[in-house]
């Protein structure tokens, strides 16, 4: 008895799976995360790319469709963070996209110019969309083609990269930043001078912040907070002072104009 239960339970199986391999793509369906105003890709690109792998996927069969080289095709493209591919017991093919998220534009001191994502890696400029993030530009070094492979991570891991490196400085900065509203909006750009010091470039005020590094990030923050809130509200000094220096322990030294 066991033996024919198994013996069906094979047979039924092998008509399903045949039953699902000769199954007809009836349509795709594209999801692509745009909610972040992140437009380097929509729904036609996408489709397009899929073309472009020699894969119409419409009305082809189950057994026809290579998922997973449509999955890592889609996953390989520089403006792609993540893509999952896959089909329904009814026949449709679903394409859910992740585009990559710039939070940093770096301009390195040879003018070559690249994005620094949120996860830490490096990713070129599209010829489709600009991103309105923060410019590091100044005595940086780092070129695309020979960093593009590494992430922050594997950046501040190695002694050797890390030694001329400012890019995981410029991702903490960027980071941090990014998840305050008011630095947000205030900060316009991010100068790397030649003692490797951070000058913050704000949008309202023509002053120079110079930051240093960023060893007590949090504190520094909070004392030109304090100093704007406290100090050039209440004074109307605005536009007095040309630099105001954050490097130094609980206190903040300013040069009149």
């Amino acid at each position: 008895m066991w033996c024919c239960l198994i013996i069906g339970l094979l047979v039924t199986m092998g008509f399903v799976n045949r039953e699902q391999n000769s199954l007809l793509c009836k349509s795709l369906e594209i999801k692509i995360n745009q909610d972040d105003e992140v437009y380097f890709l929509n729904k036609m690109d996408i489709n397009q790319l899929i073309r472009d792998m020699g894969d119409s996927v419409v009305g082809q069969t189950k057994a026809s469709i290579n998922i997973s080289d449509i999955e890592a095709g889609l996953n390989s493209h520089a403006d792609i963070a993540k893509a999952e591919v896959y089909m329904t017991i009814d026949g449709e093919v679903k394409v859910n996209v992740k585009q990559r998220k710039p939070i940093l534009r770096i301009i390195n001191s040879n003018n070559d110019s690249y994005y620094l994502d949120d996860a830490g890696k490096l990713m070129p400029l599209s010829d489709k969309y600009t991103a309105r993030v923060i410019v590091a530009n100044g005595n940086i070094l780092e070129p695309f083609a020979t960093h593009y492979r590494f992430s922050i991570a594997d950046i501040s891991k190695d002694s050797t990269k890390k030694a001329n490196s400012m890019l995981d400085e410029l991702y903490a900065m960027a980071i941090y930043i990014n998840a305050d509203d008011f630095w947000k909006a205030q900060i316009a750009q991010i100068y790397i001078n030649k003692d490797k010091d951070m000058e913050l470039v704000p949008m309202v005020g023509n002053q120079k912040i110079i930051f240093g590094d960023t060893t007590s990030m949090d504190e520094k923050f909070k004392k030109l907070m304090t100093f704007y809130t406290q100090g050039l509200n209440i004074t109307g000094w605005w536009n007095k002072y040309s630099i105001i220096n954050l490097k130094f322990k609980n206190q903040i030294v300013c040069t009149k104009k």
